[in-house]
């Protein structure tokens, strides 16, 4: 896909195929395949989630025998899992719910691909798990989440079905409005100081009744987003002098806050650093 024109006729296209001829999927599809599954986010970036491609017909078979849901007889599948031994911090919520949303971001991606690239291809979530994991051999601490077959559709392959008018419910701004009350001349709330100050502290608030449920290290992230925040008062009111050192500590917060999600060890290594810029620069202020 080379341009959005694209993307939306394939999203126009996509439907769950049930139907499949028997022609093999080259490797090199096949591989762009799982190649857009794993372009597909993970919470926190925390490596849990993996794929298991079935070309094996034998697999296949018994895959298809333990899985009601599994319609028409596809060339391969994908196999979305998780591995829920991975550590790094995960909370009850990354292993109970962020684990199943990056599933279906995966799972979608696959799909999405599958019609750009000429396949057919469909979830299945109707099998059982206990026989899936044996057929597949999955450890203790691995669970699938969702299969996706995957093959040629046969050319007699049905339309999409249509969703009917009242499945397509879009609402504006809040629960209710079914029509959008912006318009070019809205404007946000202009920011003075106290106003300000009660939208920092709503931020810590919610920012502490989040950080019990989310990974660990994104305790450390909240904290220097609040950080970078303070800056913001700088621009509501000039009674206070903008401090350079604290500008810039924004500016090298907001450069390296990703670093979380891809090393905690640089992330760690990046705090200790900016604690020892502040330390200094507190002796300074004290003339020190």
């Amino acid at each position: 896909m080379s341009t959005s024109t694209d993307l939306f006729e394939v999203l126009k296209r996509r439907r769950a195929c049930r139907t499949f001829v028997p022609k093999p999927i080259p490797e090199n599809l096949l591989d762009k395949v799982v190649n857009a599954a794993h372009r597909a986010p993970t919470g926190g970036n925390i490596p849990y989630r993996f794929l298991i491609v079935v070309k094996d017909p034998n697999q296949l078979k018994m895959l298809k025998t333990v899985s009601p849901g599994y319609f028409g007889d596809s060339t391969a599948a994908i196999v979305v899992c998780t591995d829920l031994r991975v550590g790094r911090g995960v909370s009850k919520v990354d292993e109970d719910q962020c684990s199943l949303y990056d599933a279906g971001a995966a799972a979608e991606n696959i799909v999405l691909a599958a019609y750009a690239l000429g396949l057919g291809a469909s979830f299945i979530k109707s099998y059982a798990e206990a026989a899936v994991k044996t057929i597949l051999g999955l450890p203790e601490g691995c669970r699938t989440e969702l299969i996706v077959s995957l093959g040629y559709p046969t050319p007699d392959e049905p339309p999409p079905i249509r969703k009917p008018p009242e499945g397509k419910i879009t609402y504006y701004d809040k629960y209710g409005d079914r029509k959008s009350s912006v318009n070019n001349n809205s404007s946000k709330t202009p920011s003075t100081p106290d106003q300000f100050l009660f939208e920092y502290a709503l931020f810590l608030v919610t920012a502490a009744r989040g950080i019990p449920d989310e990974p660990q290290h994104y305790g450390a992230i909240r904290l220097l987003d609040a950080v970078t925040k303070i800056t913001g008062l700088y621009t509501t009111t000039t009674a206070l002098k903008p401090d350079p050192f604290l500008i810039e500590a924004k500016r090298k917060i907001d450069a390296k806050l990703d670093t979380a999600m891809v090393s905690e060890e640089d992330f760690m290594k990046f705090i200790d650093d900016l604690v020892n810029e502040f330390a200094h620069e507190l002796m300074k202020r004290h003339g020190k």
